[in-house]
């Protein structure tokens, strides 16, 4: 699609110089006003659309979207921004929630951690997660039971209890015990959604 965009683009170019120079000025000026009008629509469309993705495609062996979340500290109150990606592999992603289920899914996932004045920004991944049991579905959501291992400031804790919950096809929870994580991430599950910024509008990250 865009290279059709490009080539149609230097068709008009190349008729414009056309007529300017083989038609007299009477008859140049309101057509190169309606091309070079349709040019600049034209260019204003691929910048606005053919650049635009899907962040995850139907069909495909997996999900990644955004975590983007506020977190709770010990004492219930919000103190954490979170802010990261994840991704989940081996996994039919074929557009109908209640059948993306996988026995064996591949879950990893990197946040930032920044309290809310601004300071004390650090880093967590979560990987190696192992599924208990089977995927439950209930309505539009599918919860996956397991382990994982977390890294925290004294390094990898493994063996987390972690439960990963897809809402819809839009959203998705995290929660890891908070015994095993010294309460780091709070009384609430991380939120994210099934959508990267970064990929289905690029031109903001570039």
């Amino acid at each position: 699609m865009y290279m059709e965009f490009e080539f149609l683009k230097v068709y008009i170019y190349y008729v414009i110089f056309s007529i300017l120079m083989n038609t007299t000025k009477s008859i140049t000026i309101p057509i190169f006003i309606v091309l070079a009008g349709l040019l600049l629509t034209m260019t204003s469309f691929s910048s606005r659309n053919i650049f635009a993705a899907e962040t995850n495609i139907s069909n495909s062996n997996s999900l990644k979207g955004a975590l983007t979340s506020l977190q709770n500290d010990k004492d219930g109150k919000p103190a954490w921004i979170v802010s990261g990606v994840f991704k989940i592999g081996n996994y039919s992603n074929n557009g109908n929630n209640n059948n993306n289920t996988s026995t064996s899914p591949i879950l990893n996932a990197t946040f930032y951690m920044i309290k809310l004045d601004g300071t004390s920004k650090h880093t967590h991944t979560v990987s190696d997660f192992k599924i208990t049991g089977k995927p439950q579905t209930s309505g539009n959501s599918t919860t996956f039971n397991g382990t994982s291992t977390v890294t925290m400031k004294e390094g990898p804790v493994t063996n987390v209890p972690t439960s990963i919950k897809l809402l819809d096809n839009s959203a998705i929870t995290m929660w890891f015990d908070p015994t095993k994580v010294e309460n780091h991430f709070g009384n609430t599950p991380i939120y994210g959604t099934h959508h990267l910024i970064c990929v289905e509008k690029p031109q903001l990250c570039a």
